[in-house]
């Protein structure tokens, strides 16, 4: 076990490759809900956004979009259902949502670049660590 002040605390950000930047910071703000913050970086080919949490999405412009190979990411909604309804209500495919061994629930969905995104109810499962 690693001595408590360099273990791994927190996820800061997770970064998706995206061919157009402008189309997918509207996609993150109007179908996920994720919210523009000013980048701490000086480039013009990114943006970040955040979660009420804190963690960031960074979208990059990248013309070899989507990120590979094919990771995800996975974001905790309270009502997994209601989420579901509201993304196929904006004509987002979504699959069906599965039930863990502990109960916690998923399903996942692809931003218009391919990056797949998981959504998922709180674990049963707790921290182990």
């Amino acid at each position: 076990m690693l001595e408590d002040h360099i273990r791994l605390k927190n996820i800061n950000h997770i970064t998706y490759n995206v061919k157009d930047k402008e189309a997918a910071l509207k996609w993150y703000q109007d179908i996920l809900g994720l919210k523009q913050i000013p980048k701490m970086v000086n480039s013009e080919h990114l943006y970040w956004l955040q979660l009420p949490s804190g963690a960031m999405v960074h979208i990059i412009e990248n013309p070899d979009a989507p990120s590979a190979p094919s990771h995800h990411t996975a974001f905790e909604v309270d009502d997994l259902e209601a989420a579901r309804d509201h993304l196929m209500a904006k004509g987002i495919e979504v699959t069906e949502i599965q039930t863990r061994n502990d109960g916690q629930k998923a399903m996942y969905l692809q931003d218009p670049d391919g990056n797949r995104i998981e959504l998922y109810t709180k674990s049963g499962f707790g921290v182990l660590v």
